[in-house]
């Protein structure tokens, strides 16, 4: 089917158009790839390091809370023993938050595989898209190129008629060249 161009203009405002998204979609995929490695990268490496390094501080404040609370529950005054609150209190926040300490490092573990497997998703799903961005864009705007200079020069041997949508005959209307790769399935 003839393409009908009446506006050579606006052909390369498209082309320019395109490049323009090829560029915020390359960026886009950049950050967005960026992002995810650093959420990675925090959830395997970095929380892990953290939760280890908080359960063996747990450790060593449970013991010394307890410590603390044996040499108050040993200590008398005035032949009484006294009610050692608030080294049972310490006691009983450091066994919490031991506990926690230890709930955190499996879900650690369980949310790393997780992201893993939905960071592979998600590369998936966009491995598409990405190679539409980074081959078939600059394909179709090498196309269009190609397309805008052949209508320059039909313009031009034309003899200079008045491109305009009123002026164009339906002797002007113009095939665009095809890829090399659709020619041969042209010819057939």
């Amino acid at each position: 089917m003839p393409a009908k161009v009446t506006d050579i203009a606006a052909v390369r405002e498209f082309k320019a158009a395109l490049m323009a998204f090829q560029t915020e979609a390359t960026a886009a995929l950049e950050s967005m790839t960026m992002q995810l490695q650093r959420t990675l990268d925090w959830v395997e490496h970095d929380r892990p390091a953290y939760w280890n390094k908080q359960l063996q501080l747990g450790f060593d404040r449970l013991a010394q809370s307890r410590s603390q609370l044996n040499t108050c529950l040993m200590r008398t005054v005035a032949g009484r023993r006294p009610a050692c609150i608030e080294e049972k209190q310490a006691y009983e926040r450091a066994k919490r938050r031991l506990a926690h300490c230890q709930e955190m490092a499996p879900r650690v573990k369980h949310w790393a595989m997780k992201l893993t497997h939905e960071s592979d998703e998600f590369r998936g799903r966009t491995s598409a898209f990405a190679r539409c961005v980074e081959n078939d864009l600059p394909r179709m705007i090498a196309l269009i190129e190609r397309t805008a200079t052949a209508l320059e020069r039909y313009a031009e041997v034309a003899g200079g008629q008045d491109m305009t949508p009123a002026a164009v005959t339906p002797t002007m209307v113009v095939n665009p060249p095809l890829p090399p790769d659709q020619e041969e399935s042209a010819k057939t």
